[in-house]
Parts: C-alpha cells; sequence; structure tokens
C-alpha cells in the first residue's frame, strides 16, 4: 500500500449554487416544510431538511477513494471542459422514488439538464482515466431539498408534486466542483477541493 492510501476521502461532483439561488431554495425548503407540517394526520419534523449552505447539485457521486486516487483525480481536472458556460433553471418539485412512498424531497431542472449531461459524459471520459468505471445512468439535475426521517406517504407525493413553483434561476454554471463530504453527529458538511471550469471557445479575428 502506497504511503497515504489508508485515509479516505468521500468525495462527490456538483454544480454549486449562487447565493441568490440559494436563498430562492431555502425560501421554498420553508414553504413546503409549513405544507407537510400542516398537513393533516402528520406530525412536525418528519423531514430532514438539507441545510442552506449545503444545496447544490450532484453530478456525479465517488464514495470513499484513497489519498493516492484523489491525487490522480486532481491531475485529470487540471484542464478545462469544452463546453461553454450555461443556465439551470428550477421549475418542477419532485419526490423520490417516482412511485410509492416519498423518500427524498428535490428540485428538479429542465433548462440546461442537457448540457449537465454533456458534463456529465466528459467527467465519466476523464474518471475512466484514472481507473474509475462509469455510472452508467443519465443525470437527473437537481436540488435535493430533504429527506423522510421514516417513508412518507403517498398524500405527501402527491401534495410535493401539486406544489405552486415559481420557477427559481437561472443559476450560471461556468464551472464543476469535486467536494469532500465530512459527516459528523451535526450533520454532513461538504469542502470544496478543486474548481474546473468550463472553458468559452471563442472565435479568433
Amino acid at each position: 500500500m502506497a504511503p497515504g492510501d489508508a485515509l479516505t476521502h468521500r468525495l462527490f461532483f456538483a454544480f454549486e449554487l449562487d447565493e441568490v439561488c440559494r436563498a430562492a431554495v431555502q425560501r421554498l425548503v420553508d414553504e413546503l416544510a409549513r405544507r407537510l407540517d400542516s398537513h393533516a394526520g402528520t406530525g412536525k419534523g418528519r423531514v430532514k431538511w438539507v441545510e442552506r449552505e449545503n444545496f447544490h447539485v450532484t453530478v456525479r457521486f465517488l464514495g470513499p477513494v484513497s489519498e493516492t486516487r484523489l491525487d490522480e483525480i486532481r491531475k485529470l481536472l487540471e484542464t478545462p471542459f469544452g463546453t461553454q458556460p450555461f443556465e439551470l433553471r428550477f421549475d418542477r418539485v419532485g419526490a423520490f422514488p417516482d412511485r410509492g412512498a416519498p423518500r427524498v424531497v428535490c428540485l428538479g431542472a429542465s433548462a440546461g439538464a442537457a448540457q449537465a449531461e454533456m458534463i456529465l459524459r466528459q467527467l465519466e471520459d476523464r474518471l475512466e482515466a484514472a481507473g474509475l468505471p462509469p455510472e452508467g445512468r443519465p443525470l437527473r439535475a437537481h436540488v435535493t431539498l430533504g429527506r423522510f426521517r421514516d417513508p412518507g406517504r403517498r398524500e405527501d407525493s402527491r401534495m410535493i408534486r401539486e406544489f405552486t413553483l415559481r420557477p427559481v434561476g437561472p443559476l450560471l454554471v461556468d464551472h464543476l466542483t469535486l467536494y469532500e463530504s465530512r459527516l459528523s453527529s451535526r450533520g454532513p458538511s461538504y469542502d470544496p477541493l478543486a474548481r474546473v471550469p468550463l472553458e468559452i471557445n471563442r472565435r479568433r479575428v
């Protein structure tokens, strides 16, 4: 085992939210919490809501990786992506799974979702070069808002999906961030380790 391999890092790639979008998402979370708490026959605190500073759009979760592998991944991120910056607009509230009792409340994006998928494909190509196999599933661009402490009810899912939403955004995406997730008794914290810019292709004159 190489020096440092005993130390592992829990990693994921994501798009960061700017402060304007964070504030809008927080207002949405506050309203959803009031709706769910006032729902007939339910109690408060059934959903653990994500902290404002932790809002993000996950692009690829890696999980635990060694110190040596982290160094390899950092090197893969030294070159910008060959994709122009784009905008994400979040326009629907939903729940996972799609059917049955909900476990996760999320805010989904339609506009910009295709460009986000392109970033994932480019990222997967780079990760394969480091021996990390692709996930093999499409990206559903979304912000996780909260998680039910126990499986929710079907009426919860219906109420979440029928929630009238004022679209959030646009969020300008001009880089991808590599995060380390640190778990503690106070909850998770996400530390940015590296940022990869999206390359603006300019025509030379």
